[in-house]
């Protein structure tokens, strides 16, 4: 028993309904609703060929507690094909898809490994009649499990031991703190490695003794799940750290890029620059499907031009209408941050109103403290109906702010 190795991966969310995407073009709709599905198949795939023991999978493998029919045969499905070649897979439940849900009346595969919300479980990992690891975990009985469930583990065998938990390590920001604990809650429970869930970001937060790993999720399901997803090809050693290796399972990649107009003078040179930034996150992403937030920025002549009404959106029908049919499906959104070509230093020595307002607003934007600023528009975040939208504005925030706001006076004074 020199060494265990098995994929770790979380957060499948298999059937995710892509809400807000599923009312665009008919094609990308099916493609995103198909991906998480497609994702796990990638892990399914990857497990056969790197041969591993096992397969862990620390929760949320649907993206709702009523999960449909169609989702469970297909994720059983793909646990058939591992059970068949002598994976054992093990599973807990994690928020959206807890015990207490609507599971149907299935049977699942002989290598298949379920934990109960009741209390921790361990399940061996047997091969050829050698014992090669204990694998700890614990489901949630309902959704809100707010109890530090690091706390139950307690490691009882000798050989490899591995923790397979759906929590928040460190009260992470951006997600629900459900299962909330410390690394130092997880160190002690002498664990090899923890297999976690619920981040949905690849982050190795201790690399042994244990070793502490989100694998993130394996297909993104919006704007701000950008970058690869995918799961971890683990290697437990005796008498070396663990090695872990992330690979890509994604179906469809989510990035947020951008293209500096600075240089360009026209409508017809906006087309064909975004179509070769298309052309080059293709080369990137390796044949996965693309969905594309571009941002247009820059100071450019054609600044005026693209703040017009409906041109945005016909520069995109159009750089819509070049891609369409392509393989790999891209679905490009512009986005606009554009500035004026002006020539701030010729304006700054004018003797007239613009120069004034040009250096009255570099004064603020040079400011190392805003509170003057922010005593005086402190009215708009105590009495303006969009205050919400304005709390907590750090001083680079509203630097930028005032750089949009100098913009924008100089295009309607210069028009």
């Amino acid at each position: 028993m020199n060494s265990f190795r098995f994929i770790h991966c979380s957060d499948l969310h298999i059937d995710s309904p892509f809400k807000g995407l599923s009312s665009v073009e008919p094609k990308l709709a099916e493609t995103l609703r198909k991906s998480t599905y497609k994702a796990f198949q990638n892990i399914v795939e990857l497990a056969l060929q790197e041969e591993v023991d096992a397969v862990m999978i620390a929760g949320d493998i649907y993206d709702g507690s009523d999960k449909s029919l169609e989702a469970q045969l297909k994720f059983r499905s793909g646990l058939q094909k591992l059970s068949d070649s002598g994976i054992d897979t093990f599973i807990v439940n994690g928020n959206h898809d807890p015990l207490d849900g609507w599971s149907a009346s299935l049977n699942w595969p002989e290598r298949v490994h379920l934990y109960s919300g009741n209390r921790t479980e361990c399940f061996p990992v047997t091969k050829n009649g050698e014992v090669k690891a204990h694998i700890y975990g614990i489901s949630y009985p309902t959704r809100d499990v707010r109890e530090n469930l690091a706390l139950k583990f307690i490691r009882s065998n000798q050989g490899f031991a591995v923790g397979l938990l759906h929590c928040n390590v460190g009260h992470q920001a951006g997600h629900d703190n459900y299962a909330p604990c410390s690394i130092e809650d997880l160190v002690t429970s002498k664990m090899d490695y923890w297999a976690l869930g619920h981040i949905h970001r690849f982050q190795v937060l201790r690399e042994s003794e244990p070793a502490i790993v989100y694998s993130g999720n394996s297909q993104a399901r919006h704007m701000r799940e950008t970058g690869e997803k995918g799961c971890c090809l683990v290697t437990l050693n005796q008498s070396a750290p663990p090695v872990i290796k992330f690979i890509a399972t994604d179906v469809v990649r989510f990035i947020q890029g951008e293209l500096d107009l600075s240089s360009i003078i026209s409508l017809e040179e906006v087309i064909h620059a975004a179509c070769l930034k298309c052309e080059y996150f293709t080369d990137q992403v390796k044949g996965r499907e693309i969905y594309l937030n571009l941002l247009l920025k820059g100071r450019t002549q054609i600044h005026a031009e693209l703040q017009r009404e409906a041109v945005l959106e016909d520069l995109q029908d159009e750089i819509r209408a070049y891609l369409k049919g392509r393989t790999p499906l891209i679905w490009i959104n512009l986005k606009l941050d554009t500035l004026g070509a002006y020539d701030i230093d010729s304006l700054r020595q004018g003797k007239d109103f613009i120069a004034d307002l040009i250096d009255l607003f570099e004064v603020e934007e040079k400011a190392d403290s805003f509170s003057e600023l922010k005593e005086l528009i402190n009215p708009m975040f105590e009495n303006w109906q969009g205050k919400k939208y304005l709390k907590n504005l750090t001083n680079q925030e509203l630097k930028c702010l005032l750089i949009k706001a100098k913009s924008l006076c100089l295009d309607k004074l210069l028009k």
